[in-house]
């Protein structure tokens, strides 16, 4: 063991090497991460944080919050079915807003104030009191946008302003900053803006169910469907894997990720099977002198672990330097947890890498050491 770190010390440069290629790889899985996690994260907030169990769409909707149409009507008929705790409504107007003479993409979400469905983590200001007008909840991403509390948001085709109460966080949908307010607010504000859908009358998109202890999602959503034939109920997860490009986006990555940690494993074995044919003759005299091949094995499988984890925290840093200097139009996202499960991946991968060189010093004959054959 005292040899194989005094080895390190001493050629330095030749570990250098292959920390630097492992901290390179390490910093790409890192940062294509933080993109996977900040895409997820900015696009599924609306549905993630409402603390429903499951959505209920139209059926010919899709599970589309944009195709989806329902009489709000039916919203007493939902929270009338057994197992059914508490249930809410959802609507969704993508426009483009203005304060202060700058234009902005933002996303109205309507919903029930006091009920399933709406944005769980209010960070400054206050909710919506049941039957206040054209007042609103702001994600705090808008706060780049200089909205503050107080502040009046207009939407472009409507002459009604709504005043900003409270910030919310983590509540985007698909990467758009979002505005939540009152159902009936939302409803008014659409047919300003979307004139076409007041034929339409009182709908919403979805209706958020929050299901009763002892019950189960499947049986409450089975019995909302058979009540109003129309209708098609999935589980939150379900709903927001069906957000367009959320199940793509997180496939694609994974699967990046997935063969980069592939390369690391590739690149510690291929240096470890090089180090070996080059150390053979160190290996013989070594275990002719009396070192067994499980000294001579943890050896090498320290020098790996020490190399991989210099690779990974010289990754991190180079990673978290890039962050800061980012722009915050880039939905990038460190998350701690992914951070943890990365480093645990790569060491696995370094220590399997150098596995690989076992059986070539195990093959080893120490009489080779003294000019015999190998």
């Amino acid at each position: 063991m005292r040899i194989a770190l005094a080895e390190m010390r001493r050629r330095k440069a030749r570990w250098a090497t292959i920390v630097g290629a492992v901290a390179f790889i390490v910093f790409l899985v890192l940062v294509l991460a933080a993109l996977a996690d900040g895409l997820y994260i900015g696009s599924t907030g609306a549905l993630r944080t409402g603390d429903s169990d499951a959505l209920v769409y139209s059926i010919d909707g899709r599970r589309s919050l944009v195709r989806s149409e329902l009489p709000v009507s039916e919203l007493s008929v939902v929270a009338g079915i057994d197992g059914v705790a508490d249930t809410g409504g959802l609507g969704v107007l993508l426009a483009t807003a203005a304060t202060d003479g700058d234009s902005f993409d933002i996303a109205v979400i309507g919903h029930l104030p006091g009920h399933v469905g709406e944005p769980g983590s209010l960070v400054d200001g206050r909710r919506p009191e049941a039957g206040e007008p054209f007042v609103g909840l702001a994600d705090v991403s808008l706060k780049t946008e200089g909205i503050g509390i107080g502040d009046l948001v207009v939407l472009t085709g409507s002459a009604q302003p709504v005043e900003v109460i409270g910030f919310v966080e983590d509540s985007q949908f698909l990467l758009a900053d979002t505005l939540w307010v009152p159902l009936t607010t939302w409803e008014a504000l659409r047919f300003e803006v979307r004139p076409e859908t007041i034929g339409l009358g009182s709908v919403v998109q979805a209706f958020p169910i929050l299901v009763e202890d002892g019950a189960t999602v499947a049986e409450v959503a089975a019995a909302v469907d058979e009540a109003f034939g129309t209708t098609e109920t999935v589980t939150t997860d379900a709903a927001i894997l069906s957000l367009p490009g959320v199940e793509q986006q997180a496939s694609t990555f994974t699967a990046i990720i997935g063969v980069s940690f592939l390369v690391v494993g590739v690149v510690i074995a291929l240096f470890f099977a090089l180090i070996t044919l080059e150390k053979r003759g160190q290996f013989a005299i070594l275990k002719a002198i009396g070192s067994s091949n499980p000294l001579l094995l943890a050896g090498v499988l320290v020098q790996a672990l020490i190399a991989t984890v210099a690779g990974y925290l010289v990754g991190f840093i180079l990673s978290r330097l890039l962050a800061l200097v980012l722009p915050a139009a880039v939905p990038v996202e460190f998350l701690p947890s992914t951070a943890a499960s990365l480093f645990l991946a790569t060491i696995v991968m370094g220590a399997v890498g150098a596995v690989f060189s076992f059986r070539r010093i195990i093959r080893i004959d120490p009489a080779s050491a003294l000019g015999g054959e190998a």
